[in-house]
């Protein structure tokens, strides 16, 4: 068995962030990202800055996606810290694979429980089909969420596709909350 870093296991949240989106696990491979959904399949920077009205950051430098985050208190934050996997199996991305293989879970609760201004939590998750590990730690999150008054919600996820259909549900979930998808 051979042990796989989150890419940003030791990534810090800002501690002035209003809107935490969290993923579930950010592989180091040749062709990943240099931040949070930032690979080429991945419409996350395309979505989220239209929410507020401003142009595509996809193609944008770390730094402007860093200048977007703080203007807007926006942070991440994957659930997963590490993997155990099969040799051979390090680059798998299937999400069954990954959610069976996770070995260290990151304490979201404990992470949000340091955010003092802390609005709302976000999963970029629609359904949990073959992640039932993940659901049980992302139950946790909204627990704790609902008890100390954060919003929860899930957000169509932005993985493979852009359609005017998943930015509307981003706008009405993120910045006009009108809808919620909950567990």
């Amino acid at each position: 068995m051979s042990i796989v870093q989150n890419k940003f296991k030791n990534y810090q949240v800002h501690s002035n962030t209003e809107i935490l989106i969290l993923g579930t696990f950010s592989h180091d491979v040749v062709d990943g990202a240099d931040f949070f959904f930032g690979k080429a399949r991945n419409f996350l920077w395309h979505l989220l800055p239209i929410c507020y009205n401003l142009p595509s950051l996809k193609e944008a430098t770390l730094l402007e996606k860093q200048d977007f985050m703080m203007k807007y208190k926006i942070d991440f934050a994957d659930l997963i810290a590490t993997l155990d996997v099969p040799e051979g199996e390090e680059n798998n991305l299937d999400d069954t694979f990954i959610d069976t293989h996770a070995s260290e879970w990151k304490d979201i609760p404990n992470l949000i429980a340091g955010l003092s201004q802390l609005k709302a939590v976000y999963f970029t998750r629609k359904t949990f089909n073959g992640i039932a590990n993940a659901k049980k730690q992302i139950a946790l999150t909204a627990q704790y969420c609902l008890e100390n008054k954060i919003r929860f919600c899930k957000l169509e996820t932005p993985a493979k596709f852009f359609s005017p259909e998943k930015q509307q549900q981003w706008i009405d979930t993120i910045v006009k909350q009108k809808t919620c998808m909950k567990l």
